[in-house]
């Protein structure tokens, strides 16, 4: 290092300011990212299980089903109404169609009375 200057360069504030900020920001990301974990998620879905055993709405579980999720069911029905009210059988998709040559009609006659 002999000969190299001492004093620190115009680039390394900025560099270590980065550096810094960068360093808070995966700090506060990791810890107050959720705990998605197997143990974690077994836990819980045990502890529903033995739950819905104890009120006697659950005699013996299902493998393959999931009993802590409640949100299953409502995006479920929030889907079935989307495709129900996306696909209208008999109601016509052309309707816009119209619309857009009547615009390109008025668009003509402007052209036509400028002349």
């Amino acid at each position: 290092w002999q000969g190299h200057p001492k004093e620190p360069e115009g680039w390394e504030t900025t560099v270590y300011l980065v550096y810094g900020g960068t360093a808070v920001m995966l700090a506060l990301a990791l810890g107050f990212a959720p705990d998605t974990s197997i143990k974690t998620w077994a836990s819980t879905e045990a502890r529903a299980r033995l739950e819905l055993q104890a009120q006697g709405k659950l005699e013996t579980p299902v493998f393959g089903v999931h009993y802590n999720s409640k949100k299953g069911d409502e995006l479920e029905t929030v889907w079935d109404e989307f495709a129900y009210k996306s696909t209208k059988p008999g109601e016509d998709d052309d309707d816009d169609d119209d619309d857009d040559d009547d615009d390109d009609d008025d668009e003509d006659d402007e052209d036509e009375d400028d002349e």
